[in-house]
């Protein structure tokens, strides 16, 4: 077996794991392996169509519409990535609510950076209320909320995250810290009142009856100024002991007591910290992973402009190719923005470039000319409308294609639309001086 056959092998071993784990809704679990899987063989669409559905089910949407815009651009047809990807256009603003989420994490983020976790906390309950999956946002409210003591919130949070990624780890942390703590609370609120001291009790262990009183030999009546005089020695003494035995004592058992509060206090703000740098370090890691595709990622949401539209048209064109269907693959081309259309470097080795550079050729030779004459054929067919969009697309591939032009311009004259006409007419007449269709774009305007 060679190295190659041996590193296919390994990758489906990483899938066919990777799949068991999300099957089981470890999806946190699961990512690893379907990465080591991506790392041994990056054909394999399904590990990557797999990932990008859990990214897709963690929140994490950017990262899930990438991975299947390198799964379209590797394979076409019969891919599951064009699917998802036309589900997510389906939805509506379902993007731009995508991007208002990272937007409002990113603001919550920094206000709990800066110990303004009312404000943190109050931005990531509405990111949660409306996206339940968001599995970041819940790990940090979550932990916001250990930090101030609210344990019954943070572990309905702490659910709510291994609801979507059952084995979390981290959440897993964080539900033992809070249980911990909780512990330690009720076991210091139950903690029994110490028993009497047993030398305070100046009698036996046993009850005496009456006629078991021993009375002193010594024993006589008190007159009343001894009385007065021993009541008044007892309260002095009473006196000095609350001065010099029990405030002594007492001042140190409560400077003990706030000392020892204070150090709790110090650890668990100390732990709070460090599970704050923990979802810090997480979140860090997670942005420069994503720094080289996020000029890609921020303009999904623009529409049929984006970055997500312009890759689905390259797709488009390629299958086009496929079936030599060049009439439908220019008209793609021609509102294909190509400036959106960015390699990424993500190891796989693919470009997109190069897959743009191999249908460019054949459609700014031939592709304006096909749509030209499928406009010509709607124009005698009295379509305009439908000829003039096919005109702007022939001229979208070739600007300087004068019949294009001309016949668009003669398309709005039929239309009644003179403003129009007259407008692309005198384009005609300005940009191409002394043709014959200059000469005839003059006695067709409309004086």
């Amino acid at each position: 077996m060679n190295v190659l056959e041996r590193s296919v092998r390994a990758a489906n071993s990483c899938y066919n794991r990777g799949l068991q784990l999300a099957r089981q809704r470890d999806l946190s679990g699961a990512v690893p392996y379907l990465k080591r899987a991506l790392e041994l063989n990056k054909d394999l669409t399904d590990a990557r169509n797999l990932l990008g559905l859990i990214f897709y089910e963690m929140g994490e949407v950017g990262d899930a519409l990438v991975q299947w815009v390198i799964s379209i651009d590797l394979r076409t047809e019969n891919n599951r990535a064009v699917f998802y990807l036309d589900d997510v256009r389906r939805r509506g603003g379902q993007l731009a609510s995508f991007s208002k989420m990272i937007e409002r994490y990113n603001v919550a983020l920094e206000a709990a950076k800066n110990g303004n976790y009312d404000t943190a906390i109050h931005q990531l309950a509405g990111i949660v209320a409306q996206h339940p999956n968001y599995v970041r946002a819940g790990l940090l409210l979550s932990l916001l909320y250990i930090e101030a003591g609210d344990y019954k919130r943070a572990d309905h949070y702490l659910k709510l995250v291994r609801k979507t990624d059952r084995m979390n780890q981290t959440a897993v942390r964080y539900a033992d810290a809070a249980e911990q703590e909780k512990r330690r609370i009720q076991k210091k609120q139950d903690k029994p009142r110490e028993e009497i001291d047993n030398g305070s009790r100046t009698y036996s262990h046993r009850e005496m009856s009456d006629d078991e009183v021993l009375i002193p030999s010594t024993y006589r009546e008190s007159t009343g100024w001894q009385t007065g005089l021993n009541i008044a020695i007892g309260l002095l003494i009473g006196a000095a002991a609350v001065i010099f035995l029990y405030m002594p004592t007492k001042r140190a058992e409560l400077n003990s007591s706030h000392n020892a509060e204070l150090r709790e206090m110090d650890r668990k703000l100390a732990s709070a910290n460090s599970a704050l740098r923990d979802v810090e370090v997480n979140h860090s890691s997670a942005e420069e992973e994503k720094s080289a595709l996020q000029s890609q990622v921020d303009m999904l949401t623009e529409g049929e402009n984006s970055k997500l539209s312009q890759y689905q048209k390259l797709a488009g064109i390629l299958n086009d190719f496929r079936n030599n269907d060049y009439a439908h693959a220019a008209e793609l081309y021609a509102t294909l923005d190509v400036s959106q259309l960015t390699d990424i470097d993500d190891g796989s080795g693919v470009s997109v470039q190069q897959i743009y550079q191999s249908v460019a050729g054949k459609m700014n030779s031939e592709g304006y000319l096909s749509l030209y004459s499928r406009a010509e054929v709607q124009f005698q067919a009295g379509n305009y409308r439908a000829a003039i969009d096919l005109y702007d697309k022939s001229l979208a591939i070739n600007q300087n294609y004068e019949p294009a032009l001309f016949r668009k311009a003669m398309a709005y004259k039929a239309l009644g639309d003179t403003e129009n006409a007259n407008t692309f007419f005198a384009e005609v007449i300005s940009r191409f001086p002394g043709t014959e269709l200059a000469r005839q774009a003059e006695s067709e305007k409309t004086q």
